[in-house]
């Protein structure tokens, strides 16, 4: 049960820059921001810290939104810079960051409630969101997350893959925050929905609606997006061609951004090489000491969600081959379909260009 701390006396310093106290959600007709009271080392051991980490924390307490902006507008302090990893589903995200986590040089923030709540408020809002209110949302709330942690001397914000609808923003709004997209191959994107459970299959329809938003892409391409007329692996499909196209244009828009990507098979097949460029990329030079605690066999043996699981690189090359025996003939029927727009789009090509 978690409890509202009504009576705790906070210091605004306290609030606003101690980890103790972790940006969760807001209220927009009431105005109010409500923030979790924590225990670093369990925002650390979390694999998610969204809605499944709030019934473990110590409790909880609102603060008014208009009072919290104007702090964070008023004061001189210099936060830690913030790195950002976005990336669409299944592609070792949960992995990456456990593992920048592992030395001191980082502190990875894995999934924020906040980070989603900001891309569902701008999804309902059809995607527009101008004005200052919504800089000063995103920009603020994302300058709460980069607090002074006792474990790691950088943040690492990793979004869920719902809120790749903000990438936009952290190019415009904070364009010296360098950013990563960690993403696959289409049939590998395939094969891990086909591995996933019922429960999980039975969200792409809804995630598929969500993403044909962004970037108005299912105004651009309606033939591709009748929903009730696709097979599980044509939404699948069409999830990975829409998540890649919003990277792509957003790109666009800004082709000098601070911006890195990073395919899942490089990542895999070079994690220590990856992982030193990314260190850098995010502003640390990694000594051998912490590549070899990024890469240790407790970090690179076990299930990054799940780590009392082994798990490792080969077990994931064989339970793939497996599911591509048993699918061949939908997979290739899936990536026939979307294929010729994925091509036309140049979406590998464009992120190719800005390869870690």
């Amino acid at each position: 049960m978690l409890v509202q701390a009504k009576d705790m006396r906070v210091t605004i310093p306290a609030l606003m820059f101690d980890p103790q106290f972790y940006v969760f959600d807001f209220a927009i007709k009431s105005e109010l921001t409500k923030f979790l009271i924590v225990e670093e080392k369990n925002l650390d051991l979390a694999p998610f810290i969204d809605n499944r980490f709030e019934p473990i924390a110590q409790g909880y307490l609102t603060v008014s939104t208009r009072e919290l902006f104007a702090l964070e507008s008023q004061h001189d302090i210099e936060r830690p810079r913030a790195g950002f990893i976005f990336h669409h589903a299944f592609v070792c995200s949960t992995l990456l960051s456990r593992s920048l986590g592992a030395a001191d040089a980082f502190f990875a923030l894995k999934e924020p409630w906040i980070v989603r709540r900001l891309a569902d408020f701008k999804r309902a809002r059809g995607n527009r969101t101008p004005g200052r209110q919504w800089r000063e949302m995103f920009t603020g709330y994302t300058a709460l997350l980069e607090k002074n942690y006792a474990t790691g001397r950088r943040p690492v914000i990793k979004a869920t893959n719902v809120a790749n609808n903000l990438l936009i923003d952290k190019l415009r709004f904070m364009p010296g925050h360098p950013a990563l997209y960690l993403y696959s191959g289409l049939e590998d994107f395939l094969i891990s929905n086909l591995k996933k459970p019922e429960d999980t299959r039975r969200k792409m329809p809804g995630l598929a609606q969500a993403f044909m938003t962004d970037e108005n892409f299912v105004q651009r391409y309606p033939a591709f997006c009748d929903l009730g007329r696709l097979s599980f692996l044509q939404v699948c499909a069409l999830i990975w061609v829409a998540n890649l196209d919003t990277v792509s244009r957003n790109l666009e828009a800004h082709p000098d951004a601070r911006f890195k990507s990073l395919l899942m098979d490089d990542l895999l097949a070079d994690t220590r090489t990856r992982v030193a460029a990314l260190s850098e990329f995010f502003g640390h030079q990694a000594s051998a000491e912490d590549l070899g605690l990024m890469t240790a066999d407790s970090i690179m043996g076990a299930d990054a969600k799940h780590q009392e699981q082994a798990y490792s690189t080969t077990i994931k090359r064989t339970e793939a081959e497996q599911v591509r025996l048993k699918h061949q003939r939908e997979i290739d029927q899936a990536l026939t379909w979307i294929g010729p727009l994925a091509d036309d789009l140049g979406l590998m090509e464009t992120l190719q260009r800005y390869r870690l």
